[in-house]
């Protein structure tokens, strides 16, 4: 029995997220090997890592290995809505969540009353993940986040590992040690000279012989190979700034498109912001002409708000202020900031208009979450139509930026 008062990570990564997503958006990619990178491998399916491709390698030396592998620029800003979803999942299953584009940490504790045990816990999750997502996620969970990260990886792809604090040794001692995390390449070669092969092995050594020919790191693994990590969960700060900007296909001088363009970028950076519960204070428009010239011009709301059409407003009157110039766009971007927390807005009563459009953006918001961003198209944002290619997850853009 997993009691409440136990500290409980979890840890889930996305299975080979970004091929994966290539994988459901574009069935006939199903279990062909792809791979989506330019340079090196970004992200490879489990169908591509049969034939030896791993994250990091050169896309040459991938071509050589696997000639027959699909390989994808990648469409990030695609990839992170899928993260986004899941996180918003994980946040029903966690008190506080530590993400990244493809992982993220989790504290579990106290969850066992809502979910059961931590078993039961990370397979109601997974299967959530799987029903409303569709993508396959491993999951780890345990005292600490080093363990909780080893116990997911152990169970790729597809599994949920639970490592009980009773079984942490057990568990631990016959890992290879390259499966503890720090211990790289070369770490690993110099503990394969000394016959380590095992975290089990490595244990047996001294915090001092360690120390002596690995400097800090061989401390901190030490710690690592007794299942100890001091490290803490790192809840995601409340953002500074919330970003959205694009370079257009063409540089442009239409004044529909543009507002067009600015109208998606605002409302994204809205639903963003709506998603982790905060208010805006401020709007910044940045452009960049043709000739790379550039300008931005900023200003502070009436009050902080989740509106959208009120953000656009301000949007266009900056766009009237700073395109002055007979020369077309070629980059727009739109900032958020100065935010406060819903609950601290302090608003007894807002007028009718408002209470309709934020049930509005509700609903919308709920569409979205589930069927993608690309499954309502609103506002100006219209006038992108037959101009941009539509996908699930929205308007696919030439140089989409996520939050900075």
């Amino acid at each position: 029995m997993f009691h409440e008062d136990k500290n409980l990570v979890l840890h889930i990564d996305v299975d080979a997220f970004f091929a994966s997503v290539e994988q459901l958006l574009i069935p006939p990619l199903r279990c062909r090997p792809v791979v989506v990178g330019s340079g090196c491998i970004a992200s490879c399916s489990y169908e591509a890592r049969r034939f030896g491709l791993h994250a990091g390698m050169s896309l040459a030396r991938a071509r050589r290995l696997c000639p027959e592998a699909v390989i994808l620029d990648g469409q990030y800003q695609t990839y992170r809505c899928f993260a986004e979803q899941i996180w918003r999942i994980c946040r029903l299953y966690t008190c506080g969540l530590e993400t990244y584009l493809d992982e993220a940490y989790g504290d579990a504790a106290g969850m066992e009353a809502i979910h059961g045990d931590p078993l039961s816990l990370g397979r109601k999750l997974q299967r959530q993940v799987h029903s409303e997502v569709r993508l396959s996620v491993s999951i780890g969970l345990a005292q600490n986040r080093v363990l909780a990260g080893i116990a997911s990886h152990s169970g790729k792809p597809g599994g949920v590992v639970w490592i009980a604090p009773s079984r942490e040794r057990e568990f631990l001692d016959k890992l290879p040690v390259e499966r503890l995390p720090g211990v790289g390449p070369k770490t690993a070669a110099k503990l394969h000279d000394m016959n380590v092969h095992t975290v089990g092995e490595l244990a047996g050594l001294s915090r001092e012989f360690l120390r002596s020919i690995l400097g800090r790191r061989g401390e901190v693994l030490y710690e690592r190979s007794h299942g100890r990590d001091f490290q803490a969960l790192r809840p995601a700060a409340r953002p500074k700034t919330i970003s959205r900007e694009t370079t257009f296909h063409k540089p442009t001088c239409d004044a529909r498109e543009i507002a067009g363009m600015l109208f998606y970028l605002t409302e994204r950076a809205m639903r963003s912001a709506r998603a982790a519960g905060l208010l805006a204070g401020c709007v910044e428009l940045n452009i960049r002409y043709d000739d790379w010239k550039e300008d931005a011009a900023g200003r502070t709301l009436g009050e902080v708000t989740a509106d959208e059409d009120e953000v656009f407003a301000v949007v266009l009157r900056l766009l009237g202020q700073l395109h002055r110039r007979r020369v077309s766009l070629r980059h727009v971007g739109v900032v958020l900031s100065k935010f406060c927390a819903a609950g601290e807005a302090g608003r007894l009563f807002e007028p009718a208009e408002r209470t309709r459009r934020r049930r509005l953006y509700r609903t919308i918001d709920t569409i979205r979450d589930r069927w993608g961003h690309g499954a309502v198209v609103r506002g100006r944002s219209i006038e992108l139509l037959g101009k941009l290619t539509l996908g699930d997850y929205g308007f696919i853009l030439r140089t989409p930026s996520l939050t900075k």
